[in-house]
């Protein structure tokens, strides 16, 4: 199936490891114009020899923290200089935020800064190039919907998907469309190093929640968001879509 990627610019937060590198490196490959966003420039460096060894063109490599002062109107800016504009929009950075009801103030505002805001601001700051081009596509990497405990994540992802749906709704007329992605146990960094570091452990919980029976890769999840930002997926907008082995109830 051709997708007509050839030539979309993408955006890619989060894009360093697990979730946003995956999709990144298959937009890439696809023929899209990709832009990654990370902290560590020495991934997005590894990122880049990858996808070039695929085949891919290198991808534009902006290395920011999408929480800091001034991040936003930096990642734009690049984005816009090296690539052109946005067409699509990969929101994946984020970080899970385990603490207990009572935690501190500043505790919520790294959790709901890093997992919401960061990511509402940069979507409203590439929208409008989008709306120019009657074209566009937002895609957002999220999370569980049925937390165990108290997490700040699960918070600010919930806030995610009912904010996304509102957008999705006041875009929709001018082309552009907003979607949303929750993961379940996918083989990424923070899974496999800190949820679920023990393999003995792992086999049990996959077959005790996972009606597949087994951890997901990150490709698993990116061949979704690659089919979304594709114009494909014209009349697709306004959802929430579960990439969880069956594992959601």
């Amino acid at each position: 199936m051709d997708l007509q990627l050839g030539g979309k610019r993408c955006l890619v937060t989060g894009a360093s490891r697990g979730l946003g590198r995956s999709t990144a490196a298959m937009l890439a490959v696809e023929g899209c114009a990709v832009a990654v966003v990370a902290r560590r420039a020495e991934l997005l460096e590894e990122l880049s020899s990858e996808i070039v060894n695929a085949g891919g063109t290198a991808p534009l490599i902006i290395v920011a923290d999408v929480t800091a002062d001034g991040a936003v109107e930096g990642i734009i800016s690049a984005a816009n200089e090296g690539l052109g504009g946005v067409d699509v929009l990969i929101n994946s950075a984020g970080g899970s935020r385990p603490t207990s009801w009572d935690a501190a103030e500043s505790e919520w505002d790294e959790g709901m800064g890093l997992n919401f805001t960061a990511l509402r601001r940069l979507s409203t700051a590439a929208i409008p190039g989008m709306q120019k081009n009657n074209w566009g596509r937002v895609i957002n990497i999220t999370g569980t919907v049925e937390p165990s405990g108290m997490n700040i994540a699960n918070a600010a992802k919930s806030a995610v998907h009912a904010w996304a749906k509102g957008l999705s709704r006041d875009i929709a007329k001018d082309g552009v469309t907003v979607n949303s992605i929750a993961p379940g146990r996918l083989k990424t960094e923070q899974i496999m190093e800190r949820r679920h570091p023990d393999p003995v452990e792992r086999e049990e919980f996959a077959a005790r929640n996972i009606p597949v029976g087994y951890f997901g890769e990150a490709e698993d999840l990116a061949v979704l968001a690659v089919f979304l930002s594709s114009p494909l997926a014209r009349y697709i907008t306004g959802e929430l879509f579960h990439v969880d082995g069956g594992m959601k109830r």
